[in-house]
């Protein structure tokens, strides 16, 4: 998996780089990150020779980095107009160097070296060149950005935005696109055209990613993300930080869906109990089984309250319907039935389709008070224990809980606006008062895991697949994936399914377009998706005695 960094992060990994045991000249840094847009670019735009391209260079090191970035473009055949929008003096030691450089390289003809003017024609003659560019480069801010931009960052920007929607024009940004916070990947102006972010086609970034190129609304202004390493220890770069993020990565789901052992049978492949639906959403409960068998459930069990079974039992052969009961929906008197059959089941999934009775809520409490296997709580049930935080604080670390951003909001107490400004900093905030294990789903999912208080952000999925019906089919999955013959923890769990499922999404998309599949068609591609990536396993564990020569 890659680290997510914040800001604070990233300056301390470039201080002890550079000023700590390290000992890195602060200018070899800055000369390593502008060849490392030259190197990581040049394929992405075709080559720089005869390309014209314009770079735009900000007052602090991320301007520097465009000093050098030009001197490497002119060498592999470009011309470049680089703009430099501070006075020489207010520049680091090493950028400073760096631009004496390029001045003595100016020529007036391949380079040109100028500042950014105030007057009319000054403008009229940014944007003609612009417009007779092939590529610009984004410069200007670094991952020190919070706010809104300011004048003449403000008009740059908006003129690098309208000159690319024309098509004529693609945009890279260094290390993050100007505009866009590094922690929360909120973007200036809110993404309004008149002091907005710059919207790149690529960005290279340094050392680590960085939060808000993962994170909407930062993540749609990032374009295609490329991570370079720009010479930094590798002990900086792969050393815990303390406040832990990261994105997961098909490596990091392959080590927790190992291949099945070829003697394996049902048994050791878990069995799942899924309680929940009532007489109005049966299809979600169905929905939630569902997923649970396309995710590799050794057996499931679907229990509804009695007048819901006639909807589900034949539906799907391979679940188990029965109904409990003789209402509607589930009350304090059917606990018994479900807790006696609860002993046998490996994991235990509440919530989706189940209905907001308080009688149901009672039923939910007995359950989870009497039970002590690995339980996934999702839609009706979430909302039914929102003012239940001391019972869940007690029930450990076999919890997992699965809400939207609303029921986040009716549970954590914080405004959608608010969770969405800091989404990771939101969701590590409440599982360290809730002590439960956290997907909260959204635009990325982000997972927070009870033992550590590490958060996870999954990368898969799309658009599309914001219809109803779709979490009820990741709550089927996460149950199914947390009970495979290898065990993994219920956040690991938690982690591969929810990457499954985005997978299996983008799979659909591919196949079906955008939008308009529906949550069973992605839960019938996940087989598929899993097939894939045991087959891009470079050496699967059961394999390795093999080639040993040892079986």
């Amino acid at each position: 998996m890659q680290k997510l960094n914040t800001a604070e992060q990233m300056r301390a990994m470039d201080r002890t780089a550079m000023h700590g045991k390290y000992g890195i000249l602060p200018a070899v840094l800055m000369e390593n990150a502008g060849h490392a847009v030259a190197e990581q670019a040049d394929s992405y735009i075709g080559g720089w020779m005869d390309k014209t391209v314009i770079i735009f260079c900000g007052k602090g090191n991320n301007g520097g980095d465009g000093f050098v970035l030009a001197r490497h473009i002119l060498a592999a055949g470009a011309r470049v107009y680089v703009y430099v929008l501070g006075h020489t003096q207010s520049y680091s030691e090493e950028a400073r160097l760096h631009l004496m450089t390029l001045l003595a390289i100016e020529d007036n003809e391949s380079c040109i070296v100028t500042n950014c003017g105030n007057d009319d024609i000054d403008w009229q003659l940014l944007k003609q060149r612009l417009q007779t560019s092939q590529v610009a480069v984004d410069a200007m801010l670094g991952t020190g950005f919070h706010g809104d931009l300011r004048e003449p960052l403000t008009t740059i920007a908006a003129m690098i935005n309208e000159t690319a929607a024309t098509g004529t024009l693609t945009v890279l940004a260094v290390d993050i696109p100007t505009g866009v916070n590094t922690d929360t990947g909120e973007v200036s102006g809110s993404g309004e055209e008149e002091n907005g972010p710059v919207f790149a086609d690529m960005t290279i970034t340094f050392g680590a990613l960085k939060r808000g190129l993962v994170l909407y609304p930062g993540r749609t202004c990032a374009g295609s993300v490329v991570l370079d390493a720009i010479g930094m220890p590798l002990p900086l770069l792969t050393q815990p930080e303390d406040d832990p993020a990261y994105l997961l990565q098909e490596s990091d789901i392959a080590e927790i869906l190992i291949p099945r052992s070829p003697a394996s049978h049902k048994g050791n492949h878990g069995t799942v109990g899924i309680v929940t639906g009532s007489s109005d959403m049966a299809g979600a409960a169905l929905m939630a089984a569902h997923g649970a068998v396309r995710s590799g459930a050794g057996k499931v069990f679907l229990r509804v309250p009695a007048q819901t079974a006639p909807y589900c039992i034949g539906r799907q052969p391979e679940i188990m319907v029965r109904g409990i009961g003789n209402q509607a929906y589930f009350t304090p008197e059917d606990a018994d039935s479900i807790l006696a059959e609860s002993a046998s089941w490996s994991v235990l999934v509440m919530g989706p389709g189940m209905g907001k009775q308080t009688e149901t809520k009672e039923f939910i409490t007995q359950i989870l008070q009497n039970t002590t296997c690995p339980v996934v709580l999702d839609a009706d049930a979430i909302n039914l224990l929102t003012d239940e935080k001391e019972l869940l604080q007690s029930m450990g670390q076999r919890i997992i809980m699965t809400p939207h951003l609303a029921e986040f909001s009716r549970l954590s107490g914080m405004a959608i606006s608010d969770i969405q400004r800091n989404l990771i900093g939101a969701a590590k905030s409440f599982v360290h008062d809730w002590h439960v294990n956290l997907i909260l789903k959204g635009a990325p999912t982000v997972i927070v895991s009870a033992k550590t208080g590490n958060a996870y952000v999954n990368p898969t999925g799309n658009a599309g697949m914001a219809c109803g019906g779709m979490g009820d089919v990741l709550t089927g999955m996460v149950a199914a994936v947390a009970v495979r013959e290898s065990h993994p923890d219920i956040c690991s769990a938690a982690c591969a399914a929810v990457y499954l499922h985005g997978a299996a999404g983008d799979r659909c998309r591919n196949e079906y377009g955008s939008y308009g599949f529906t949550p069973m068609e992605v839960a019938d591609a996940v087989p598929r998706v899993i097939h894939e990536l045991e087959e891009n396993m470079a050496v699967p564990l059961l394999q390795e005695h093999l080639i040993g020569g040892t079986l």
